[in-house]
C-alpha cells in the first residue's frame, strides 16, 4: 500500500486528521508509536495509593450517587469503600454514570488519585465488573497522540492493518551479528510488539530495538555526511583584524573568564585551520556565550566576508541586535549591522533584502527569518545558531545552504551530560564554558514543602506567606520577580482528568489580591499571540511589570538583570533541565538572587531530585546526576524532550544503548566508508531517506 486512502476505514476527512498527525503514508504508522501505556495493574487498598497518579482500586459502592454543578461542571459522585478507608469518585459531564453507580456493587476503578485538605477522592475513573478486570489484568494497551476526527482505536485498527500487510517484508538493514552481539530482536518483531505488546517486558525489547535504530541512524548519518562537508575553510577570514579584537576586549566593562577566553581561541584557530568551522559552544546558563558569537562575528566583517546569527525568539534577537550595536558603535567601528524578523516592515524588508544581497550588510541577526527563500547572501561565511536545541535539524541544514560555504557555531545552555557529549556532537568540535562571569553572585536556593509530613525537613523559605513578603522586599528595593506555573488555565490533561496544579490564569488573579495594587502583574502563556508575547517580554525587560506568572515559555528569553527572584509552582511537575534553565532567568547581574521550588508531590522522588538543585548550580553537575538519579530504566520515557526530536528514543535515559549504536556505526563506517558494499545496500537506502526526512525515521 503506497496511499492512506487504500486503508480500510481511511477517506478524505480521516486523511486529512491523520495529516496533521504527521501520518501521509501508511509506512508512518509502524513508527507512530505510543505515547504510553494504559497497564492494568493489580488493584490496590486506598491507603496505597499515590496522589496525582493514576492508581487501580477495588472497592464496593456505599452510597447513593449525587449530582451537583460547579464551575458550569455537572459533577456526578458516590462515596467508596476498600473496606478500610471510604473515599469519593468524581465524574466530571457524565450524568449517565449513575446508571453504573448501585448501592454495594462492588467494582474496579480506575483513575487519577486527588489529595485535597488530606481528603482522598479518585477523579473521571473507568469501572469495570471484578470478572471484566481480571481477563486485562497485567496487561497492557497502547495510548497514542490523538487530534479531533481521530481516536486512539481508529489508529490501533489502522496499525494493525499495516502490519498486516507488511509482516512479509523483510527489511531489516542491520546485520545478523549486529543484532546477536547486542541482543536486539528483529525489526518486524518490534514494531508489531511495540504497538501490542503482551506484557511490559516483551513491549521492553522492541522498545529497545527501535531505540537502537534511531540512534544507530542518527550515529551514522552525521558520521557519514561529517566525511563528505569537510570543505577547505574561508581563506580571507584567515587575515582578521587581531587589534580590533583586542581593542573590543580591552573596552569590555567586564573580564572575560578562562572558559570564554579559551572558546575565543578555538574560533580564530578555526579560522585559520585548513578546514571549515563547525563548533558548538556549550555554557551553562549565564556563562557568557553571546559575547563569544559578537567577537567571532566582527571578526569575520574585518574581511568583508558576511555573518548571520539566528535566535529563536523575536526578543532575544532585538536584544543582541542591540547588544552588538552598542560594541560596534562604542568601538567607532566601520561595520554595518541590522535586524531581521517577521515584525519587520514590508518596504524594510525589501530594503535590506537588497543591500544584503549586494554585500552592504556586514552582520544581520534575526529569527527564522534569516533562512527564508527570499533572502540571499552575497558572501555569508559565519552562521550561529543561538539556542539550537530549539530549532530542527532541517532549519540549521537551511541556514547553512545559504551560502556553498560556511563556518557554522552553535550555542546552546542546555546541559547534557557529560558522558553524551562526543556521542551526541560526533560532527562537531566542542568548547565547554564551565566558569561564570566575575560578578555573578551564587544564586541562593530554597524548597517550600506544601505536605504537612514535610514540616520536619527545613528550608529557608518554608511556607508560601513568607516567599510573598520575601518577593513584596524584592520589589521594594527596585527589581522584579518571576513565578512559574505548570498549567496555563487548569483545564483537564491528556487523560481527560482534571489536574490539580497551579496555572497561570488563575494564580495572577489570586496575586493581585495579595500583593499591594500599586504592584504591576502581568502574566505570560504559550496560548497568547506571539506579538503578545513579544511585547509582556519586553515590558517585563523594560522594568514596566514587577512580578510577571509564566508558563515554561521563559525558558528561553531575555536577559533581565534586574529579575533577582523566581519560584517554580509544583515544580515536581518540571525535569531537572528545564528547572535549571528557569532559575537562570535571574542571577544575570550582580545583584543576590534566589530561587524557590514549591514541592507539592512529597514523594521521595521529588525531594531527591529538586535537592540536586538544592546542592548546585551547576548544570553539568545537575545532568550528570539527574542521569545517575534517573537511569536507563524509565521504560514509559517515550518522548524525548531536548536537542533531538526523537520518536521513542530518550537521549538521557537511554544513553547506554546510544553508546552501543554509536560504536557499531563507527565500525560500519571504518570498513566500509561509503557505504557501497553490497551487504550495506539497503542500509545506505534507509540512510538517504533517514537524512532526507530530517533524521527523523
Amino acid at each position: 500500500m503506497q496511499k492512506l486512502s487504500e486503508l480500510k476505514g481511511v477517506g478524505e476527512k480521516t486523511e486529512k486528521y491523520l495529516n496533521k498527525l504527521g501520518i501521509n503514508i501508511p509506512s508512518d504508522l509502524l513508527y507512530y508509536f505510543p505515547r504510553d501505556y494504559e497497564y492494568y495493574s493489580e488493584p490496590k487498598n486506598i491507603v496505597e495509593t499515590v496522589p496525582n497518579t493514576i492508581e487501580t482500586i477495588k472497592v464496593r459502592i456505599v452510597s447513593k450517587a449525587q449530582m451537583i454543578y460547579k464551575n458550569r461542571l455537572k459533577l456526578t459522585y458516590v462515596n467508596v469503600s476498600d473496606g478500610m478507608r471510604i473515599i469519593k469518585a468524581v465524574w466530571f459531564n457524565i450524568p449517565y454514570i449513575t446508571n453504573y453507580l448501585t448501592i454495594d456493587r462492588v467494582v474496579i476503578l480506575r483513575g487519577r488519585i486527588s489529595a485535597k485538605n488530606n481528603n482522598i477522592s479518585i477523579i473521571q475513573p473507568k469501572i469495570y465488573d471484578v470478572d471484566e478486570y481480571i481477563k486485562i489484568e497485567k496487561k497492557l494497551k497502547p495510548i497514542y497522540t490523538i487530534t479531533k476526527g481521530i481516536n486512539n482505536d481508529t489508529i490501533k485498527k489502522l496499525v494493525e492493518q499495516v502490519i498486516e500487510d507488511n509482516k512479509n517484508e523483510n527489511n531489516d538493514f542491520l546485520s545478523i551479528d549486529i543484532r546477536q552481539n547486542r541482543e536486539l530482536a528483529e525489526l518486524n518483531h518490534s514494531l508489531y510488539h511495540i504497538h501490542f505488546p503482551n506484557d511490559i517486558n516483551d513491549m521492553k525489547v522492541a522498545r529497545k530495538r527501535l531505540v537502537y535504530n534511531e540512534f544507530f541512524l542518527f550515529s551514522l548519518g552525521i558520521l557519514f555526511f561529517k566525511e563528505k562537508n569537510e570543505n577547505k575553510g574561508i581563506e580571507e577570514i584567515k587575515n582578521y583584524d587581531k587589534k580590533i579584537i583586542k581593542k573590543i576586549i580591552n573596552n569590555l566593562p567586564y573580564t572575560l573568564t578562562i572558559g570564554q577566553n579559551k572558546a575565543i581561541d578555538d574560533i580564530f584557530n578555526d579560522f585559520t585551520n585548513v578546514k571549515l568551522m563547525n563548533r558548538l559552544i556549550q555554557g551553562d546558563v549565564g556563562s557568557g556565550k553571546t559575547i563569544i558569537a559578537f567577537l567571532a562575528m566582527i571578526a569575520v566583517a574585518t574581511c568583508n566576508i558576511q555573518s548571520a546569527m539566528m535566535a529563536p525568539t523575536e526578543v532575544l534577537a532585538i536584544q543582541h541586535f542591540s547588544n552588538l550595536k552598542k560594541i560596534i558603535d562604542d568601538n567607532e567601528l566601520n561595520i554595518n549591522i541590522c535586524l531581521l524578523t517577521s515584525s519587520t516592515k514590508i518596504k524594510q524588508r525589501r530594503e535590506i533584502l537588497k543591500n544584503l544581497s549586494e554585500g552592504n550588510i556586514d552582520i544581520i541577526i534575526g529569527t527564522h527569518s534569516l533562512i527564508s527563500k527570499d533572502v540571499v547572501y552575497k558572501n555569508l561565511g559565519l552562521i550561529i545558531t543561538d539556542e539550537q536545541h530549539r530549532f530542527g535539524v532541517l532549519q540549521r541544514q537551511d541556514f547553512a545552504n545559504k551560502s556553498i560555504r560556511t563556518n557554522t557555531l552553535i550555542m546552546s545552555a542546555t546541559p547534557i551530560p557529560r558522558t553524551l557529549y562526543m556521542l551526541l556532537y560526533a560532527d562537531m568540535d566542542i568548547s565547554l564554558i564551565k566558569d561564570k562571569p566575575q560578578n555573578r553572585l551564587p544564586i541562593i536556593n530554597g524548597i517550600i514543602h506544601t505536605k504537612n509530613y514535610y514540616d520536619s525537613i527545613k528550608s529557608e523559605y518554608n511556607d508560601k506567606k513568607k516567599t510573598y513578603d520575601f518577593i513584596l522586599k524584592e520589589i521594594n528595593k527596585g527589581h522584579q520577580a518571576y513565578i512559574i506555573c505548570p498549567s496555563i488555565d487548569g483545564n483537564n490533561d491528556n487523560n481527560g482528568s482534571f489536574n490539580n496544579f497551579q496555572n497561570v490564569v488563575e494564580y495572577e488573579k489570586k496575586i493581585k489580591k495579595i500583593f499591594p495594587k500599586n504592584i504591576k502583574i502581568a502574566k505570560l502563556h504559550g496560548k497568547m499571540k506571539n506579538d503578545e508575547k513579544e511585547k509582556i517580554m519586553t515590558d517585563f525587560k523594560n522594568k514596566n511589570i514587577d512580578i510577571l506568572i509564566s508558563t515554561t515559555v521563559i525558558e528561553v528569553g531575555v536577559d533581565c538583570e534586574n529579575a533577582t527572584i523566581i519560584m517554580i509552582e509544583d515544580a515536581g511537575r518540571f525535569g531537572l533541565a528545564t528547572l535549571h534553565q528557569l532559575r537562570g532567568r535571574v542571577g544575570r547581574g550582580d545583584k543576590q538572587s534566589y530561587a524557590i521550588f514549591v514541592d507539592s508531590i512529597g514523594t521521595e522522588e521529588s525531594i531527591k531530585r529538586l535537592n540536586i538543585l538544592i546542592k548546585s548550580n551547576d548544570g553539568f553537575y545537575i545532568a550528570d546526576e539527574d542521569l545517575k538519579l534517573r537511569g536507563p530504566g524509565d521504560v514509559f520515557g517515550i518522548k524525548q524532550s531536548g536537542s533531538i526530536d526523537f520518536k521513542i528514543a530518550n537521549m538521557y535515559e537511554d544513553s547506554d544503548i546510544f553508546k552501543m549504536a554509536a560504536e557499531d556505526a563507527k565500525k560500519i563506517l571504518k570498513d566500509d566508508n561509503n557505504l557501497n558494499k553490497k551487504n550495506n545496500e539497503t542500509l545506505k537506502a534507509i540512510l538517504d531517506e533517514y537524512v532526507k526526512n530530517g533524521y527523523t525515521i
